[in-house]
């Protein structure tokens, strides 16, 4: 090895030692999150791998959206899609969250939950884009 592929790999290394020290500072880097970042945060709150859904509300004449954690997991017989599937349908997910800028409200989010997801009941992070609304219908159909 010469002495510039030393440097290199210090570079590398230090490189590395930054980023994992400025992530602990002021959280992850937003633009690399996945649906297995999504599908990790669900499954390490509440020990299941339960689906989500985007969707758009209306309350008191302002437009809310939101992010429904399912009751119906992966895990279980009934559920209708296979792990790729799941898998897909949170890169989608994950995909809009970055999109939208709401990434790190998702995780805070689900950190502080108390309640979890039962039959019947999903539970509910809403997402606070611009105060119109005007683009969060460009985001969802429902």
């Amino acid at each position: 090895m010469d002495s510039d592929d030393l440097e290199d790999e210090e570079d590398t290394v230090n490189n590395d030692i930054l980023r994992a020290n400025f992530e602990r500072t002021i959280g992850n880097d937003d633009s690399l999150f996945s649906g297995i970042d999504l599908a990790t945060l669900i499954r390490n709150k509440f020990g299941r791998s339960y689906d989500v859904q985007l969707i758009k509300k209306e309350f008191m004449g302002k437009k809310l959206l939101a992010l429904n954690v399912m009751w119906k997991y992966m895990e279980e017989r009934s559920f209708p899609l296979t792990e790729e599937e799941y898998l897909h349908r949170l890169d989608d997910v994950a995909n809009t969250l970055r999109c939208w800028g709401a990434v790190s409200h998702v995780r805070n989010s689900l950190k502080a939950l108390k309640e979890r997801p039962r039959v019947g009941k999903a539970v509910s992070i809403f997402i606070d884009m611009d105060e119109s609304g005007g683009r969060a219908s460009e985001w969802i159909y429902k």
